[in-house]
């Protein structure tokens, strides 16, 4: 029996049209692959109501997890502008990354998305469900949040933490 080597699969992001990342979710996930969207709820005010909505928590962005191999047939899918690169070449997310997103977008809490400019304290969280996640602890008039940088994508996380709650790390 032969072993077939299979190419190693990595997470990386893809650049979407505006308003495209549902779509292209959902035509990734058809093609088979594993893709996150990473979604907040949001409340939206029209004239005559008040209603929840589920948004890309990185507007324009998506997450594929694939080989080299198979990126052309992703970016074949309607809406996918491109791969974030570097030099040319996709940037592949660490596994990690993807950890921290999903640990913070499945808590209870106001998570806030910030285009990042500021370098604040880098911190270590010490307790509760954010116990060990490593980030800049930013001010905020109505408290202290800690930020996780996502560099690749120039986007971060921000989530209300009480700063008891975190470490200077020296």
């Amino acid at each position: 029996m032969s072993h077939v080597c299979q190419p190693e699969k990595k997470w990386f992001v893809l650049f979407t049209r505006p308003r495209y990342e549902k779509k292209i979710a959902q035509e990734i996930s058809l093609m088979d692959y594993e893709h996150y969207l990473p979604l907040r709820t949001t409340l939206r005010k029209w004239s005559d109501r008040m209603k929840r909505i589920q948004e890309p928590l990185f507007p324009n962005y998506l997450f594929v997890k694939i080989s080299m191999q198979e990126k052309y047939k992703v970016l074949s899918a309607d809406g996918v502008v491109k791969f974030v690169s570097c030099a040319g070449r996709p940037v592949p997310v660490s596994e990690m990354e993807i950890v921290k997103i999903k640990r913070i977008e499945s808590a209870d809490h106001d998570i806030a998305v910030e285009r990042f400019s500021s370098i604040g304290e880098k911190v270590k969280v010490t307790e509760g469900i954010f116990a060990g996640l490593e980030g800049e602890l930013i001010r905020a008039p109505q408290g202290s949040r800690l930020l996780i940088k996502l560099h690749m994508i120039n986007y971060a996380i921000s989530v209300e933490m009480h700063t008891s709650h975190v470490q200077k790390i020296v």
